[in-house]
């Protein structure tokens, strides 16, 4: 028997799960090819101008761009499908390296007929009586002072996209708060917002597996800093499209080779 499972099993099994995840993460990025770099980015943020500056760092590397979501913006570097990822604060960090690149304001995402809806700004205490459609850990402000924290046990609502919450806010089963970008991005004429101007601002970090010895992805961070990301168009009008906002595409002529969108 190796001499790492001798003592018990239940010693054995994590370091064999780990040795079969670092497999896979392998795997991934070998099919991927050695040719290939994946940038996971999050709805809202615009990270051509990074891309753009990477091609022409490395002329004859093949990027791919690939949407993460909530769930999965950490996921994506632990099994491998991209190199580096564009993420919203807070996130699971073990394993990882993290540089901070960019604030964002928060806002408060309201039914059209709400009582608050059309106040440009409010602040946290305004909506503790109103029941939060995301996990009260994620707003830890609104968590210390709602009401229906200190009334009843809640358990976290198990909405998994941004288009499930706001399906329930327009409904007026509740509130949520997002992000300054994330709320322009997912304009809608039944939702309105906010903004929130007594807690933080959210933050984007760049993030890799921290054992990863790639030399692109050190080059990829400082390109990163150099060029943060921006969000996917400026704060319109409260007159807006009732459609989603897709960030452009990067046009092949742009280096020498295209960019791709994995997925």
């Amino acid at each position: 028997m190796s001499r790492w499972c001798r003592f018990t099993a239940g010693t054995c099994l994590p370091l064999a799960r780990a040795s079969a995840d670092a497999l896979r993460r392998r795997v991934a990025r070998a099919a991927r090819g050695s040719g290939s770099f994946t940038i996971g980015f999050m709805p809202g943020l615009i990270v051509t101008a990074a891309v753009r500056a990477m091609l022409g760092l490395h002329p004859q590397l093949t990027v791919n761009v690939l949407r993460t979501s909530w769930d999965d913006q950490t996921d994506v570097l632990h099994d491998g499908r991209a190199d580096v990822s564009y993420v919203r604060l807070p996130v699971d960090q073990s394993g990882l390296q993290v540089r901070a690149l960019l604030a964002e304001p928060r806002v408060a995402m309201l039914p059209a007929g709400h009582r608050l809806a059309g106040k440009d700004t409010i602040t946290i205490a305004d909506p503790a009586d109103e029941h939060l459609l995301q996990d009260p850990d994620a707003v830890a402000e609104w968590r210390d002072i709602a009401t229906e924290m200190r009334t009843r046990r809640r358990r976290a609502p198990v909405f998994r996209t941004v288009e499930e919450k706001l399906e329930h806010v327009a409904a007026g089963h509740g509130v949520v708060l997002l992000r300054l970008s994330t709320a322009v991005f997912y304009t809608r004429p039944d939702v309105t917002y906010s903004h929130v101007n007594d807690i933080p601002p959210n933050r984007v970090c760049l993030a890799w597996d921290a054992t990863r010895r790639s030399r692109l992805i050190p080059d990829f961070a400082a390109v990163a800093v150099d060029h943060a990301p921006v969000a996917s168009r400026a704060e319109p009008d409260r007159v807006s499209p009732s459609q989603p906002q897709t960030p452009p595409q990067i046009p092949a002529q742009a280096a020498s080779r295209p960019v791709q969108q994995a997925g």
